[in-house]
């Protein structure tokens, strides 16, 4: 150290004893207007950051808040897959009971029981201009009993019987004309109609038979009728009614 710098030190250490500090005071420190606003704002804006916060987390009043659910997992479902069903088709008619068919002469009747087809009952000629097919309630025993000897214009073996009599070769003759060709009776009555589609006259009370009904079908004459007497002693066969001689004669269609 110089003299210099020595000399110095020693002016400021003497200085500084004769110099002693008895007080110190401190002015309070003053904050500034500046400051205390910003102070405020930041207050202000954690408060309303905090808000905003809980308000955004918080769910409305009218809504539960929901806790997350585990994802379900996928289940297989069984589809049921619809089977067609077959439509059943239409099935014929059953056929009547006591169905007869002649192939012969194209035509059906359905017979009651106990009627069936007679080869002793035929009634007048049998040519091949004029067929004949007979029915009968009476057995084949009972019918080969009957003594025919004396049947000429009445038999036993007629009463209560069904006829269908079928004349070919009539050409344009109509059923009122080949009636008319018969005779007629006392009573009788005819009625125009129309049997399976066919153009027809019905006969009550006429000649040979009480019902008859009388078709013209092409160039043949078809005479669908039954035979009943009455008033001369001879009895219906068991099992003959006129409501099933009705019954057969209504029965009575062409074959297609």
């Amino acid at each position: 150290m110089s003299d210099l710098e020595k000399q110095l030190e020693e002016v400021f250490m003497t200085d500084s004893r004769s110099r002693r500090v008895e007080r110190v005071n401190i002015a309070p420190a003053r904050s500034g207007l500046v400051g205390n606003i910003a102070f405020v704002g930041a207050v202000a804006v954690v408060a309303l950051a905090a808000i905003v916060a809980f308000n955004v987390m918080r769910p409305p009043a009218n809504q539960v808040a929901s806790v997350p659910s585990a994802s379900p997992t996928a289940t297989a479902t069984a589809t049921a897959t619809a089977t067609p069903t077959a439509t059943p088709s239409a099935s014929p008619s059953p056929t009547p009971v006591g169905l007869y068919v002649n192939q012969t002469y194209r035509f059906s009747v359905v017979l009651p029981p106990p009627y069936r087809v007679s080869s002793r009952a035929i009634n007048g000629a049998v040519t091949p201009e004029r067929g004949q097919v007979a029915f009968t309630a009476r057995t084949e025993a009972d019918e080969a009993s009957i003594d025919t000897s004396g049947c000429h214009t009445a038999c036993p073996l007629w009463q209560g019987a069904a006829y269908v009599i079928i004349n070919t070769g009539t050409g344009a003759q109509t059923p009122r004309q080949y009636y008319d060709a018969q005779g007629g009776a006392v009573g009788q009555v005819i009625e125009d109609t129309t049997v399976d589609g066919r153009t027809a006259i019905k006969v009550t009370n006429g000649v040979p038979f009480p019902m008859q009904f009388i078709i013209k079908d092409g160039d043949r004459i078809i005479v669908v009728a039954y035979q009943i007497y009455s008033g001369n002693g001879m009895e219906m066969p068991v099992g003959a009614t006129k409501e099933k001689l009705d019954a057969i004669l209504a029965s009575f269609h062409f074959l297609p």
